[in-house]
């Protein structure tokens, strides 16, 4: 079953799109573009506001060109963004994602970053540069490390939490070390994050119908776990193989069948 999935979802080529086409998916939007965008930005989110930003961005790890595990994975797929080595660099290709986003922010929202231990220094200059709060470091632990060329390999990743303005947190003693399991090994996405992490950030953040924000919608992961938890998800991909990819799994889980947005 999960190989068919896969296959359906990497191969479907039959939806026609073009830069700036958004799609309907229930209650969910997508958007084919890129996130540092800033017109395209304006129109999706004219007449909306973001409750949360849940997002695993580019790390400056350019995973395809120096990881062989990764090379047959994602077959040689360039990871848009990964090949960004500098600290000011990264600083500069974060603002240009956070800071069109800023004026379609709720009065009290929640921001949560993935990034790795190489980066999130800049991705903190980054925020506050910018006037948003880094709060905390979250911590997600994996079951098992990723190998690679440093000394301890990893076996987590780090979420840059804080929010722009005010925000409410709606599950008090919820723990920064969050333990759950890297997803298995899949063709959709070189480095998919678990379901169940990504609704546990979410609800700690958000109420029922509330939106969250993914510029980097890789395979559509914050998408399929706001459709678990009734939460409006509105997502950017630049790559339009991995937007059907999203269009796939969401007509797989709700069973039914996604529409083009007219504005």
């Amino acid at each position: 079953m999960k190989k068919k999935l896969e296959s359906k979802q990497r191969k479907s080529n039959s939806l026609q799109m073009k830069y700036g086409d958004i799609f309907l998916l229930g209650e969910h939007l997508l958007v084919h573009g890129s996130a540092t965008d800033e017109e395209l930005i304006k129109k999706v989110f004219k007449n909306r506001k973001i409750d949360a930003i849940v997002s695993d961005p580019p790390y400056g790890i350019d995973y395809v060109a120096s990881k062989e595990n990764f090379q047959a994975l994602a077959k040689g797929k360039h990871i848009a963004g990964d090949g960004i080595t500098s600290d000011s660099e990264y600083v500069e290709f974060s603002k240009k994602w956070l800071n069109p986003i800023t004026p379609f922010l709720s009065k009290y929202n929640s921001v949560y970053i993935f990034n790795s231990d190489k980066m999130i220094f800049a991705l903190r200059t980054a925020m506050l540069e910018l006037g948003f709060k880094f709060s905390q470091l979250l911590i997600w632990v994996k079951d098992h490390a990723v190998i690679g060329r440093l000394d301890y390999l990893p076996q987590h990743e780090l979420i840059a939490y804080g929010w722009y303005g005010r925000h409410h947190f709606r599950k008090s003693k919820s723990k920064s070390v969050l333990v759950f399991p890297k997803p298995n090994r899949s063709k959709l996405h070189p480095t998919m994050k678990p379901i169940g992490l990504l609704r546990h950030i979410i609800l700690n953040s958000t109420k029922i119908n509330e939106t969250v924000y993914d510029p980097f919608a890789g395979s559509g992961s914050t998408l399929i776990a706001c459709e678990h938890i009734k939460r409006k998800a509105i997502v950017i991909e630049l790559d339009k193989e991995y937007c059907s990819t999203i269009i796939k799994r969401w007509e797989i889980l709700s069973g039914n069948k996604v529409k083009k947005y007219e504005n």
